[in-house]
């Protein structure tokens, strides 16, 4: 029984990655722009001129792929190195002109349209999805099998008669 479960949630965790990729290719065909180049593109325009050390972090990416990323970007004017200081080591990225008209014409990403789905659902199921997705990584990244795992969210500690079912408004 274990066994079934464990792999149908492995089965999900691929149909994710599936809808990632589908949605990065739509996007690399149409606006020849990768998934990851338009989040990095999105989130310099949010923070202005940001250190790519920052946006790495920001962006969960490591600091050679947001590099090239932004390699790639900036050779399509779409983005700007600027020194921020007479350290010369000391370089930012912002946004240049042709990347904010970009953004304007470019399409939602697809977390935006899951963050619009996210705040039509119950307070509840998103702490109960937030609680999941905890557990998942920590399952998968974690180096001691040993370590414990996140605490389920509060309501379900407190109401013990309710374990809590999602109404499935997704």
């Amino acid at each position: 029984m274990e066994e079934k479960i464990s792999m149908q949630i492995m089965m999900r965790l691929r149909q994710i990655i599936q809808e990632m990729s589908r949605h990065s290719k739509q996007l690399q065909e149409k606006y020849k722009i990768t998934l990851p180049q338009l989040i990095c593109l999105n989130e310099i325009a949010e923070h202005g001129p940001i250190a790519i050390g920052a946006l790495t972090q920001i962006v969960f990416i490591n600091n050679s792929t947001v590099t090239g990323i932004i390699d790639r970007l900036e050779r399509r004017k779409l983005v700007q190195r600027v020194r921020i200081s007479k350290d010369r080591r000391q370089v930012h990225v912002e946004i240049t002109r042709d990347g904010l008209d970009f953004l304007e014409s470019a399409p939602t990403p697809i977390h935006h349209r899951f963050m619009e789905k996210l705040e039509k659902m119950d307070s509840r199921d998103i702490s109960l999805l937030m609680w999941g997705l905890e557990l998942l990584v920590d399952m998968l990244a974690q180096a001691d099998p040993a370590s414990p795992l996140p605490n389920p969210p509060l309501h379900l500690i407190e109401s013990e008669d309710d374990m809590s079912v999602p109404n499935g408004n997704i």
